[in-house]
């Protein structure tokens, strides 16, 4: 963020509290291909909706979703990185293990219940199955069927670890990995679990 030279880079903090406290983002511009077609005089309008910028928030990083100069304006104020630095600090720490729903609400439906929530986490955990798992396909559909139902479909992944291993594989939600590892375990041979840490 040092390195920032556009006027309107930097950090920006929220116009209005939640739950006592702002929400900080870094906002970095981007090159916007439709920008040269749409931007002809001084349209102040035109150029702050033609205007795009790659959003960071301390807690997930970069967002995929862009946002407008706009948008911006809209949500947020800009400041000096000395004034967002606590604001940045305290979300960051939070959220090692604090869900966004208990940071800005004070509360977590989830949490209140007794489960997990990892919506807003810094790190989150997923469990992946791969390798040669077409023998066994019909055992993981019947387990992963009874504890989340029939209609839910199965995401396949393609990740790289840290250590630069390649897995592609199916996530498998949290509620479902101990009982699966006990059926699939219950008649194998051999069974690897392979954690992979981020630091």
């Amino acid at each position: 963020w040092a390195e920032l030279g556009g006027e309107k880079e930097g950090f920006y903090i929220s116009q209005h509290l939640r739950n006592g406290k702002y929400n900080v983002i870094l906002a970095i511009e981007i090159e916007n291909p439709a920008k040269k077609k749409t931007l002809t005089g001084g349209d102040v309008k035109g150029k702050k909706e033609a205007t795009l910028f790659q959003i960071y928030h301390p807690n997930t990083g970069l967002q995929f979703k862009h946002e407008t100069l706009a948008e911006l304006e809209k949500k947020y104020k800009k400041v000096l990185s000395t004034e967002a630095e606590p604001h940045w600090t305290q979300l960051y720490d939070a959220s090692v293990n604090t869900c966004s729903h208990s940071y800005w609400k004070g509360q977590c439906r989830n949490v209140s219940l007794g489960q997990e929530c990892e919506v807003g986490l810094r790190r989150r955990t997923y469990s992946v199955l791969s390798g040669s798992v077409l023998a066994v396909w019909a055992r993981v559909e019947n387990s992963l069927a009874a504890r989340i139902g029939a209609q839910s479909r199965l995401q396949v992944i393609r990740l790289k670890t840290k250590e630069g291993v390649k897995i592609v594989g199916t996530l498998i939600p949290k509620n479902c990995v101990e009982q699966l590892v006990k059926d699939l375990a219950s008649d194998s041979e051999k069974v690897d679990e392979v954690i992979f840490d981020d630091q």
